[in-house]
């Protein structure tokens, strides 16, 4: 889209809401599971080790959120600018006749 030199690159966006699409996806991957007490050898090391995994797993679930809002703010951007494409294509065709 264009108007007194300004232009929006819609396969830009596109490609940005895909990528942060795919960024939410892998945030929501399930994490490794956390080693037990065998592997650390000490049960307040498991502990702690577990209670980062929840706090790590929290934040992702944040972020992905997060990623899927702006994901959908860029998908609504880009059908608002192609819907104002076709509306002014419209009118400049009714124009012409």
């Amino acid at each position: 889209m264009s108007s007194d030199g300004f232009t929006v690159d819609l396969d830009a966006l596109g490609a940005a809401r895909d990528r942060v699409g795919r960024l939410a996806a892998d945030l929501t991957e399930p994490p490794p599971a956390v080693p037990g007490v065998e592997v650390f050898g000490h049960g307040r090391l498991t502990e702690a080790v577990e209670e980062f995994a929840a706090r790590e797993k929290h934040g992702r679930d944040r972020l992905a959120g997060e990623a899927e809002s702006i994901r959908r703010g860029l998908a609504e951007t880009i059908e608002t600018y192609r819907q104002a494409d076709e509306d002014g294509a419209g009118r400049f065709g009714r124009i012409a006749r």
